[in-house]
């Protein structure tokens, strides 16, 4: 099954942030999250961050810490640790210290605008800039949504989150409409990739191949971590789906391997999966890693076979920059990426048939795969660059009030 949908640039609430045109003066920028994490919501607020910095504006960081801290750091930013942002500091006391603590570090900044990165980190600088005397506006980037129906009742957080909320696609809009947020609040802004750094034509694919021992092979990939949730069967990400997709597909193509890049708590899940299919020896699982254009040159096909959790995925825009066809799970804003599946294809959640299908045949097609990772990038150079998203944030600002002093 191959379903595909134009890419929504007819919406409104999207793209026609950039026909504004943008900010006149240089701003102050405090990018706030709980947690600086190595997966796409915690990736995402540093390639907007470098954006920024490259045409001149000051951004600066605030965060209980996290795995790509440093990360942020060697790009050469500064970043004021605040414990108490943590995803399980939310008693009374530890909000309270975070609020005086944000307050010390908005007036160090003195940013124009604060750009959260989940609503509780908004929420919390926003009362630490009321507690400095000011009413500094903000923005957050909406990348997902509690979506267990036992645990409906923290969206309600999106309501009271003070001003405008950012969502990486047409979908989020959807959601958060859904929570009863006015629809004035929310902008779509999408998700972008530094188009410099994801270039094949400034890559090698030999180097990865030959680490990994891939020379020769057909490879399908994906990159993200390997986590799952209570009460849930598989992996979030659907590494395991993919397994099994590529093993019912091992005698037919005997040269398909994979190559998983990342790492988590649920990958015994993905273990005991490959050792069902009996593809041991195609499975090369390379653990967490931040190189992942090098990683991403390595793959001829791009799988996220995702069977909950995703808005927009960073990885999809990655790999469709590096000219990387895609197969995806029909979940959020997937649909939003390939205009009538000509960049890429979305299958049914759960459906281990229908992408073993779409990947068989992409397999067997050398010049469909040329073809579809040719509009896959092009897709992205026209939409998804940081610097298009860049703009349509920049944009937001000026709409949650920005101004020059």
């Amino acid at each position: 099954m191959v379903i595909g949908c134009k890419f929504a640039v007819q919406k409104k609430s999207s793209l026609y942030l950039n026909e504004i045109g943008p900010l006149e003066f240089l701003m102050r920028v405090l990018t706030v999250r709980s947690a600086l994490t190595d997966m796409g919501p915690g990736t995402q607020p540093l390639t907007i961050a470098r954006e920024l910095k490259r045409q001149g504006h000051h951004v600066a960081f605030a965060s209980s810490g996290g795995k790509f801290l440093p990360e942020v750091e060697k790009a050469g930013f500064k970043v004021h640790r605040v414990p108490e942002l943590a995803h399980d500091s939310h008693d009374p006391l530890s909000v309270l210290k975070a609020i005086k603590s944000l307050a010390k570090v908005i007036g160090k900044e003195r940013p124009d605008v604060l750009h959260g990165h989940n609503a509780a980190a908004t929420i919390t600088a926003f009362s630490g800039g009321i507690l400095k005397g000011r009413r500094i506006p903000c923005v957050t980037s909406v990348r997902g949504v509690e979506e267990r129906d036992t645990h409906q009742w923290r969206n309600r957080i999106w309501r009271a989150t003070p001003g405008k909320l950012l969502g990486v696609c047409e979908k989020t809009r959807e959601r958060l409409l859904s929570f009863g947020v006015p629809d004035k609040k929310i902008l779509v802004t999408y998700n972008g990739v530094d188009a410099t750094r994801f270039d094949p034509r400034h890559l090698n694919s030999v180097a990865t191949r030959k680490m990994f021992k891939l020379e020769g092979k057909m490879v399908v990939g994906t990159v993200g971590a390997i986590t799952g949730s209570d009460g849930r069967e598989g992996v979030s990400k659907g590494q395991h789906n993919l397994v099994k997709a590529v093993g019912m597909l091992k005698n037919k193509h005997p040269n398909l391997s994979i190559l998983l890049v990342g790492d988590g708590p649920t990958r015994h899940r993905v273990e005991a999966a490959v050792k069902e299919a009996g593809i041991e020896d195609r499975v090369i699982f390379a653990g967490r890693r931040f190189d992942v254009p090098e990683m991403l040159m390595g793959m001829d096909i791009y799988c996220l076979a995702s069977i909950y959790g995703e808005f927009f995925p960073n990885s999809i825009i990655e790999a469709m920059c590096m000219g990387l066809p895609w197969i995806g799970s029909d979940i959020a804003g997937l649909s939003e990426l390939t205009a009538d599946g000509k960049a890429g294809w979305v299958t049914p959640i759960d459906d281990v048939g229908a992408l073993a299908k779409n990947l068989d045949r992409l397999v067997s097609d050398d010049g469909l795969r040329r073809k579809m990772g040719k509009n896959a990038r092009q897709e992205v150079m026209e939409h998804f660059t940081i610097e298009k998203v860049a703009g349509r944030i920049l944009n937001a600002y000026r709409e949650a009030g920005v101004t020059a002093n």
